[in-house]
């Protein structure tokens, strides 16, 4: 590949593919790296799942990325498929967030009451639920129903945006970055294991890794990765109509290319040795794991206790210290950016970031109607020390 680009992206997840599209559409020289192969980390095992109705989303300008997010994908879906080939397994169809106690009750009352003002959601009770999906547990008492959310599967829509980028004149780089090019307070390219390339801005998309260019910028990147693990499971019965979650018990999502997708294991599944455990161990599926999800999902779902077990996925996840994105420039420095942090919504906000990042570079500003400042790494500058446990166990999937 070329020495030199416009802008070098580095990490090939959702995240960093969706900056290099939508900075390669706009005419772009931009160099993508990726020290293993696309879509090798989070992203691989992630469920897929666009929805506003979790407690990841907070009030304010969480919410609105959220929502800016989800309605980005009803265009940039179609416009990946004629582009690539592709199909992305997506569907839109309404969802149900279960309370199979009164404290989820509570928990899911309290968060419609300002989610209301922005989506269109309503409480039923758990005979309406029943009526929607007769083969659900006789313990629901009631559910949130959204009228839309969607779903399609991480893996293609990233394959799919890294082939788009390609498309418009981005080049591949398969080579770990083991330093920063810098001159004075600017960064001017990256040190690879294949050689240097330099660039007007180098963006910092690597996810769960992010934090070592902290240490090159002398700046925090406090990102950590965080483990979950989920079953795909093949049941011989019609496919839910809705996509389905829970606070305690995760989801449920008939997928489109026929197999059930339950779960995932969050931080406060782990005890405080395994949360932050190694790579090695965040990617090996574990038996404790297996049976809680499956007892979850039979829980909401007393049928499946006949279901195949067809796989089970194990990974992590970038998780930041209030669990929101890290968007935008690194104080102290010109030329780099970073857009990592996203925790476990890093589908369903990879795209609107790879939009907000592309027009702060190429228009000089991020280009939305809410307010960034949350997002943006400066809210560490003065941090000294950070609770991941804390942050860790308050993660909901």
């Amino acid at each position: 590949m070329n020495q030199t680009a416009d802008v070098i992206v580095v990490g090939a997840g959702v995240v960093g593919c969706s900056v290099a599209y939508y900075l390669a559409s706009s005419g772009a020289k931009v160099a993508l790296v990726e020290r293993e192969a696309i879509g090798s980390g989070a992203s691989a095992h992630a469920t897929g799942s666009l929805s506003i109705l979790g407690a990841e989303f907070s009030p304010g300008a969480s919410f609105e990325l959220a929502l800016a997010g989800y309605r980005q994908f009803v265009d940039l879906v179609p416009s990946l498929e004629s582009e690539t080939g592709a199909n992305l397994l997506y569907q839109r169809r309404a969802s149900l967030r279960l309370a199979l106690d009164e404290d989820e009750v509570v928990l899911i009352k309290a968060m419609m009451e300002w989610q209301q003002q922005s989506a269109r959601i309503r409480w039923i009770d758990g005979d309406e639920v029943r009526r929607i999906e007769p083969r659900l547990s006789p313990d629901i008492r009631g559910a949130a129903n959204e009228d839309e959310s969607a779903q399609l599967d991480s893996y293609r829509l990233n394959l799919a945006l890294a082939q788009g980028a390609e498309r418009h004149g981005a080049e591949i780089a398969l080579r770990e970055v083991v330093g920063l090019l810098t001159h004075n307070n600017r960064v001017v390219g990256v040190q690879t294991t294949g050689g240097d390339i330099s660039a007007d801005m180098v963006v910092v998309a690597t996810g769960e890794w992010s934090s070592v260019f902290g240490d090159w910028l002398g700046f925090p990147v406090p990102v950590r990765p965080l483990k979950g693990e989920r079953l795909m499971l093949r049941y011989d019965g019609p496919p839910l109509p809705v996509l389905i979650s829970s606070p305690m018990r995760g989801h449920m999502i008939s997928r489109l290319d026929g197999l059930l997708s339950v779960g995932s294991t969050g931080g406060r599944d782990y005890d405080q040795t395994a949360m932050f455990a190694t790579r090695e161990s965040h990617v090996r599926p574990t038996e404790a794991a297996k049976l809680e999800l499956l007892q979850r999902a039979i829980d909401v779902f007393p049928a499946l206790q006949d279901a195949e077990l067809v796989q089970q996925l194990a990974g992590s996840r970038p998780l930041s210290p209030d669990r929101l994105p890290i968007l935008g420039p690194v104080p102290g420095w010109d030329g780099i950016m970073l857009a990592t942090g996203h925790t476990t919504k890093g589908i369903h906000l990879g795209p609107i970031t790879g939009r907000i990042i592309s027009n702060w570079i190429l228009q000089g500003q991020p280009d939305v109607d809410f307010d960034m400042n949350p997002f943006l790494p400066d809210r560490f500058a003065d941090m000294t020390q950070v609770d991941f446990q804390l942050s860790g166990q308050r993660v909901e999937e």
